[in-house]
């Protein structure tokens, strides 16, 4: 598929896709949320990348929905378009046995928000802004937000945020937890591929399917279950050649090289 809303780029273990509509603020669209699906696909196959980063060109993350295909929208169209093309992007973003990092180069607004929401972890530029404005039009957050909003800042909090409508900084929300880490205008991109990178080089077998545990022991809160799942991975990730070779490049005082076998 050719890529006209998105950027694809990758080097040393990163893949970084950059949400491409500056001048519409990178609003998102059916055709966008196609191409990085299709885009997904790939990256899914491709064992030299083992961590997403995902960015905005220009000066914002992205506005949200594009309001041009909102407008046409019945309720009909809107719940099976919403599960054809949103839900299942974001979805695969948060299931991906890849590591998934939302690189907050500017305001993330709506479902621009809902996007990063799905990554597993986020860093803000420390000029951006968040909010989740649907309130103020008379509708809530239909992308996640309502879902993944209170797993990461508790349930008052979000309730306060998403129904109110208002606008956070990138300090605020580095304080309630829904931002891992704020950095200055000028080191931001350096900042952010050195921890892609860093997370690039763990092994791929316990990066993926350990963030996949941590999120099903998250949603499910159950800890006896959790246990099990954890002890089952374990006796997976034991018997790998990575495990092994991380077990002789301690031995040996150097760094492991790990395949993802």
């Amino acid at each position: 598929m050719e890529l006209k809303n998105i950027v694809y780029e990758k080097s040393e273990g990163v893949g970084t896709i950059t949400l491409n509509r500056p001048a519409k603020l990178n609003a998102i669209t059916f055709e966008m949320l196609d191409e990085i699906w299709a885009l997904l696909q790939d990256i899914i196959a491709d064992e030299d990348v083992r961590v997403i980063v995902l960015t905005g060109a220009g000066r914002y993350f992205s506005a949200g929905a594009d309001l041009e295909i909102l407008s046409t929208l019945t309720p009909a169209t809107f719940r099976w378009r919403q599960r054809k093309y949103w839900n299942r992007v974001f979805n695969e973003f948060e299931d991906i046995q890849k590591l998934t990092i939302a690189a907050l180069n500017g305001p993330a607004i709506g479902g621009g928000l809902e996007f990063a929401l799905c990554c597993d972890l986020r860093y803000s530029v420390d000029n951006a802004t968040f909010s989740l404005p649907e309130i103020n039009f008379g509708i809530v957050p239909d992308s996640g937000a309502t879902v993944r909003l209170p797993w990461l800042i508790g349930l008052a909090r979000a309730k306060e945020f998403i129904l109110s409508g208002e606008s956070i900084t990138a300090k605020r929300a580095e304080e309630l937890g829904l931002i891992n880490q704020v950095f200055p205008h000028e080191t931001f991109n350096d900042n952010v591929h050195k921890i892609a990178v860093k997370m690039a080089k763990k092994a791929p077998l316990a990066l993926g399917m350990g963030k996949q545990l941590i999120n099903r022991n998250f949603q499910q809160r159950d800890a006896k279950s959790g246990l099990e799942d954890a002890i089952a991975l374990q006796s997976i990730l034991i018997v790998t050649e990575d495990y092994q070779e991380a077990l002789k490049a301690f031995k040996e005082k150097r760094p492991p090289i790990f395949r993802g076998r």
